[in-house]
């Protein structure tokens, strides 16, 4: 998914990507390859009359009026062709122009910038130009070399530091050309022949004081070109993903495509869930600076320059390993991409210096938080709910969850009279408003996957007797669908069912299952029909767990708990009328959901309840953290936020009517490994305490060990990348064995 998420976000992202398919197609950025100095493209002057270039500049000084995120909009995609030339660093010194200038000096320099007729360059390093005097009339005389300065070679004017001494720097708007009073810039040899860098030459160049920019600071300047950069990147990111996705389908080795292989499945699976990451703390980076500058927006930036920079270089790695011997040649656009991703990580920094900010403003209390603004209709929905809340608010204990259930209100998106059909907005409010009066839903378990089920399948009788019961507490379930040979692969289940008078006749064996021992009902897959393909001729049965035939026998796991069950059937017999759908139906059964899917909104901490633990582990730290290890929590972070943010989009696509995107998908495998990384350096923390589990390590020590099996539950992660791959990339699947 792009950045854009609003409907006009999206006619903006799509008018610019139809625009520049037709006008920057890969030869424009290729005719800079050999060439021995590097000229603005007829097509720079073709985009800057799109608007494009002006479009966060307010109307009066030439631009579209819009802002920083429209602009990272258009970015996005120019990323995807490589646009040639000093795009980055030009709008990037208009933008700090327009915020931090005066209105005279802004009416003088910003039209040429936004109409293309000035080029601009910025230097963000660490060094500056030296004030070697000063006039009367706040004059200053700069003398120095900056190198190596992005779009140097072609800028008409340039953003440096200037500094005495320990003084801050003052940042000034020189000239570059050959004229006299004019900074010399020069040519570099590039890593990235398509926006080059180059050298700023100032020998005693006066500048006048409307020429500085005294508000300016050199963090804001940082500020605006990580996110710009940011979004810049996650277009080239994102068509590195699809270029190598599209090849695997077609070439062939070993007479298959390259894309049924599991490794190539997986680096790909890899490639989407890290530019889906990228993707959305660029988005945030992106919304924070155009908010202007704070703590938050630091942290947003921050956590920006720690993924992006990287899982930009990373992608392009891999689409060239993927492409295999086409992607080293030059012809190929790929190393192009690389270059891009690369040069931009040298000039803007790798994740430590990011990383090392965002853990000091996270141990200072920064949080970023994610708001949602709803549209008109949730304050009509709030007054029509109003009263039903009400009631729910003067129940308590029993009575309490039966008001919430009279009230559709356990689970809303579920169609009358269970739920209350809501809509997005509606779900939202809800969650809001229940929130607020301290009213907690009740958690159905594995209830919340058996009733959608027979709600949308079951007969009337079926609901009547299973669903109610189910939502005021009556019914806990299980799911009797694993077994010894038949994990991931659910569909080579070899439980059998037999016909007999009345129903069936179920034996086989179960395993992984959670609360058999305490469950009233569980959901059972079985087969009936061994004559045809594995995933035709499975049922779907309701199952009472206090039926004979049914020995449970809890299975201790490495925890030393015994959460889960193996189930052993003999003979046991199900009703006809505990069969869900027809006969053959089980495995449509099993995947089927309802349409109307939950939609929650994020809330607490974006970092998520085991990082905030780390945090305070940390602080809690009798000996000096080493570098080394806040790091590694920095890390951890980053990927948090990254985890959020990919939820909260979702959550906005889905209110703004358009498909949510591959975020579930991401979260159950990323959130997955993530949290047991969490786990795993929170038990590290302690040393050798960690040894002993008589100690506050020992909560740690069993969260390391209980969150292994977060990978393997409900499709382990290799499983999960195979269906990324082939669900959400559209891979060949796996041949059939023997095949």
């Amino acid at each position: 998914m792009s950045l854009a998420i609003s409907e006009e976000h999206e006619a903006l992202r799509a008018t610019s990507r139809r625009w520049l398919d037709a006008h920057c197609p890969p030869d424009v950025p290729r005719a800079l390859l050999d060439a021995e100095e590097e000229e603005l493209q007829p097509v720079w002057k073709e985009f800057a009359a799109q608007g494009w270039l002006g479009l966060h500049i307010p109307e009066r000084w030439g631009g579209q009026g819009y802002g920083l995120f429209e602009l990272a909009v258009v970015l996005e995609q120019s990323g995807r062709c490589l646009f040639p030339g000093p795009l980055l660093p030009t709008v990037t010194l208009s933008a700090a122009l327009a915020e931090a200038g005066t209105d005279d000096q802004a009416a003088d320099l910003l039209p040429g910038l936004v109409d293309g007729s000035v080029a601009g360059a910025i230097y963000i390093g660490s060094s500056h130009l030296d004030i070697v005097g000063r006039g009367d009339d706040g004059s200053l005389v700069v003398t120095g070399a900056l190198r190596p300065v992005l779009g140097a070679s072609t800028a008409s004017l340039v953003l440096v530091p200037a500094r005495a001494g320990d003084d801050p720097a003052v940042w000034c708007l020189l000239d570059a050309g050959t004229g006299r009073g004019a900074a010399q810039a020069g040519p570099l040899e590039s890593l990235d022949p398509t926006r080059r860098v180059g050298t700023v030459v100032a020998e005693s160049v006066s500048v006048a004081a409307s020429r500085q920019l005294r508000s300016l600071t050199g963090e804001r300047v940082h500020e605006l070109m990580v996110a710009l950069g940011a979004a810049e990147l996650t277009g080239g990111a994102r068509w590195c993903l699809e270029t190598a996705a599209e090849y695997a389908k077609v070439r062939e080795q070993f007479g298959r495509p390259i894309g049924q292989f599991q490794a190539v499945k997986h680096r790909l699976a890899d490639m989407l869930v890290r530019t889906e990451q990228i993707t959305a703390v660029a988005w945030d980076a992106a919304l924070a600076v155009a908010s202007g500058p704070s703590d938050e927006t630091a942290l947003a930036v921050d956590t920006a320059g720690a993924l992006v920079f990287d899982g930009c270089v990373d992608n392009a790695k891999d689409c060239v390993q993927l492409l295999g011997g086409i992607g080293f040649t030059w012809d190929h656009d790929a190393h192009l991409q690389l270059r891009r991703a690369l040069a931009a990580r040298q000039l803007l920094g790798g994740p430590e210096g990011y990383l090392t900010e965002v853990v000091g403003l996270a141990l200072r209390g920064v949080r970023r938080a994610l708001t949602t603004d709803l549209p008109e209709e949730a304050d009509r929905v709030r007054s029509t709910l109003a009263p039903v809340l009400e009631t729910v608010r003067e129940s308590e204990g029993r009575d309490q969850r039966r008001a919430l259930v009279d009230a559709g209100l356990v689970v809303p998106h579920w169609p009358t009279p269970w739920g209350r059909d809501s809509s997005a907005v509606e779900q939202l409010v809800i969650d809001a408003d229940l929130a607020e009066a301290g009213v907690v839903r009740p958690h159905l378990g594995v209830g919340a996957w058996a009733l959608p089920v027979i709600i949308a399948h079951g007969s009337e009788e079926q609901r009547r007797r299973w669903v109610r019961p189910t939502l005021l507490g009556e019914l806990k379930w299980c799911q009797l669908f694993s077994e010894p040979g038949a994990g991931s692969d659910l569909a080579s289940l070899t439980t059998r069912a037999e016909r007999t008078d009345g129903g069936w006749l179920l034996n086989g064996q179960k395993v992984w299952t959670s609360m058999a021992l305490e469950s009233d009902w569980g959901i059972c897959l079985a087969r009936t029909d061994p004559t045809v393909p594995k995933h035709e001729g499975i049922t779907y049965f309701i199952v009472d767990m206090r039926s004979p035939g049914l020995d449970i026998r809890p299975l201790r796991e490495l925890t030393g708990d015994a959460m889960f069950n193996e189930v052993f059937i003999d003979d046991l017999f199900v009703p006809d009328d505990c069969v869900i759908g027809g006969e053959g139906e089980g495995w449509k059964m099993a995947r089927a959901t309802l349409a109307n899917e939950r939609v929650s909104m994020s809330s607490g901490s974006t970092f998520g309840i085991g990082v905030e633990s780390l945090l305070h582990l940390t602080q809690r730290q009798t000996e000096p953290v080493s570098a080394g290890t806040m790091l590694k929590l920095a890390s951890l972070l980053v990927e948090a936020q990254s985890l959020g943010l990919v939820a909260h989009r979702s959550m906005l696509r889905t209110l703004a009517g358009t498909d949510p995107g591959p975020g579930t998908s991401v979260r159950k495998l990323l959130g997955a490994e993530h949290e047991q990384r969490v786990q795993e350096m929170g038990l590290a923390m302690f040393g050798p305490e960690g040894a002993a589990l008589d100690g506050y390590a020992k909560r740690w020590a069993h969260g390391f060990l209980v969150t292994r099996c977060l990978t393997i539950a409900g499709g382990t992660s290799e499983i999960q990348r195979n269906v990324i791959a082939e669900r959400l990339l559209g891979l060949p699947r796996d041949p059939e064995p023997g095949m």
